[in-house]
């Protein structure tokens, strides 16, 4: 008796021992990456009008709440905030973080000194560029002055295509093709008769 007691107290032992497989794997949502109160300010001032998305003057403010608020009117700066234009998806938000990470924007650590970008010097030629950023409780900022004759910073140039695309102000052509829709011939109107006054 003794001797089957003890196998079946070791088994219960054993399984003691061994993780619980009741315990719920932890799940990350994809979609918050970005932090909770992580919020965009950017300004482009150009000398002369452009119509490239990347290079007209331009004012974009994404707040945490996925709110995305844009103008490109003449008279934007950085001390204005233009009329939301639409409500991001997180999906959407998700995707600016990710570029911001991509493009090495998403840390203080490569930042510019922080500066009031309102008492910034409008550039005579060339353009500037302004990015403001807030996450975790800290911000840091960018900018910079390029010349006519010099291209747009990698970085900052996919960032704001990117939220040109999302303000529904690229400068790209639709590229969904229109499509006639199908018709069928079902024969003639069965309703005829009645119009016409020939119900039998």
């Amino acid at each position: 008796m003794r001797s089957r007691f003890i196998p079946i107290v070791l088994m219960l032992f054993s399984l003691a021992l061994m993780p619980s497989c009741t315990t719920a794997p932890q799940v990350k949502d994809p979609l918050a990456i970005a932090p909770s109160d992580f919020s965009l300010d950017v300004t482009v001032v150009t000398a002369e009008p452009h119509t490239l998305a990347h290079m007209r003057s331009s004012r974009f403010v994404v707040f945490p709440n996925g709110a995305l608020h844009h103008g490109d009117e003449d008279g934007w700066g950085p001390n204005t905030l233009p009329a939301r234009t639409r409500l991001l998806t997180r999906k959407q938000v998700a995707s600016i973080w990710e570029l911001l990470e991509q493009t090495g924007m998403s840390t203080s650590e490569n930042a510019d000194k922080i500066v009031n970008f309102q008492l910034l010097q409008k550039p005579e030629s060339g353009s500037v560029y302004m990015i403001a950023i807030n996450s975790e409780g800290k911000y840091w900022n960018y900018v910079r002055y390029i010349e006519d004759d010099q291209p747009a910073d990698p970085a900052f140039k996919f960032l704001i295509r990117l939220l040109a695309e999302y303000a529904w102000a690229t400068d790209e052509a639709d590229r969904v093709g229109y499509e006639e829709p199908i018709r069928y011939d079902l024969g003639g109107n069965p309703y005829e008769l009645y119009l016409e006054g020939r119900v039998p």
